[in-house]
């Protein structure tokens, strides 16, 4: 697996930010905190990453109790995958915007999360479908001060044909290749046009009828549409594509659509074309709260060809599992929030300078970790809970070093109880 990338102070600063404010990790800097991921990830990026190119699919559900780390798991397989020149697309699902049953709204979604690797550690990548395109068409028509080489916008779009000839739909070959012979001709109106089209927003259809694009993106081909975009991928310098999709609410999506068993069908058809060759290049990680939120109340066919395809549960051992568990990644609860703890305080170190000293870390690790244990029953993931608390108990111990952190004051902070912080020049009485 290839080597972790540095992470600086301001990269540091803007993550202890986001964590210390929400809990959630933050878009950038994951690798930095994170604990108990080397050994699935190292066999991800051996056993599939790895293979990519040579059109190995594959589907993986993760398991993650609300605020347990499945967000934080997919930004790291994200990181990952992208180290090894793989697209990505990030999705988050609800019922209101991507419910599984409409997968042309989850194919949408894809379009506008669809994000190359970075060209420098710590850079946002662009997003998007339409930044996707005009990366490969510059790529793809070059220099532009160099035009006696540049072939004529008719040729030029015979080559693409030919170029792109094993994407599935016709219509998509047709609009990407037309989009890319607009940038050639500096024609942006037509050129939107498409990508309105590419991006699943619909577009006027006399327009795309003389860019011989007939076929919609709507529900009957939303998975045609997915394999193209697949494909797309491919040929634009990259082995695969990586799909994260993100049951983030505590409704999930699949399982609160009105027309759940065409959902539930919709995940096994994934589940068996990331498992065939028909969907190539394509590794696609589904994350639950709870397996059986997939399933709801449902039952019959539909549903039990689900459950046994979704049976297995990865291992380093058992690479071919399809589960990932985050509560059984080899470590107990206490050893991981301690690993976590000595993680977040060497990157609160990197981002402050006046960061409290090890000796003082290590006096109030364990506090934080009791207290934080104590409240793994609450409706907040004791893990968010310990973050959160842990990074404003490092705030407090900055703003007023002369004051140690009590008993009390600890567990008042894990409850989420704790008074306003002193100011800068009243340090308080100890």
């Amino acid at each position: 697996m290839p080597d972790e990338l540095p992470i600086d102070a301001w990269r540091a600063r803007r993550a202890i930010l986001h964590l210390a404010a929400t809990g959630t990790p933050p878009d950038d800097g994951v690798d930095a905190f994170s604990v108990g991921l080397e050994p699935i990830l190292g066999v991800l990026a051996e056993e599939y990453l790895a293979f990519l190119s040579e059109g190995l699919s594959a589907f993986k559900l993760v398991v993650g109790s609300y605020g347990g780390g499945k967000t934080h798991f997919l930004l790291s397989v994200r990181d990952l995958a992208f180290r090894y020149g793989a697209a990505v697309a990030y999705v988050t699902l609800n019922p209101q915007e991507s419910p599984f049953d409409k997968l042309e709204l989850v194919y949408r979604r894809v379009a506008e999360s669809l994000q190359a690797p970075p060209s420098a550690p710590g850079e946002v990548p662009e997003r998007g479908l339409e930044a996707f395109v005009r990366r490969w068409a510059r790529a793809r028509l070059g220099d532009p001060e160099d035009q006696p080489r540049r072939p004529g916008v008719a040729r030029l779009t015979e080559e693409l044909q030919a170029e792109l000839a094993g994407i599935e739909s016709t219509s998509y070959r047709n609009a990407l290749a037309g989009a890319c012979a607009a940038l050639a001709r500096n024609d942006e109106e037509t050129f939107s046009g498409l990508l309105q089209y590419l991006k699943g927003e619909g577009a006027e259809k006399e327009f795309l009828r003389t860019h011989r694009v007939f076929e919609p993106l709507d529900r009957a081909n939303a998975f045609r549409a997915i394999r193209s975009l697949a494909r797309f991928v491919r040929y634009a310098g990259h082995p695969g594509l990586v799909l994260l999709f993100d049951e983030a609410e505590r409704m999930v999506s699949l399982a609160s659509s009105r027309n759940q068993r065409a959902a539930v069908d919709n995940l096994r058809q994934f589940v068996d074309e990331c498992g065939g060759s028909v969907l190539e290049g394509v590794l696609l990680f589904y994350a639950v709260p709870r397996e059986d939120l997939l399933f709801g109340s449902g039952s019959g066919a539909v549903y039990e060809a689900l459950r046994q395809r979704l049976a297995g549960t990865f291992r380093e051992v058992n690479p071919t599992g399809v589960k990932i568990d985050l509560e059984q990644l080899g470590l107990k609860p206490r050893e991981f929030l301690e690993g976590l703890a000595a993680r977040l305080a060497d990157l609160y170190a990197a981002a402050f300078d006046d960061a409290p000293r090890p000796a003082v870390v290590a006096d109030i690790l364990p506090r934080f970790v009791q207290a934080a244990w104590d409240q793994r029953y609450g409706d907040e993931g004791y893990r968010r809970l310990f973050v959160k608390a842990f990074l404003q108990g490092l705030n407090r111990l900055r703003r007023a070093p002369e004051r140690p952190l009590t008993d009390a004051e600890v567990v008042a902070i894990v409850a989420g109880q704790g008074g306003p912080l002193p100011p800068l020049d009243e340090p308080g009485e100890p």
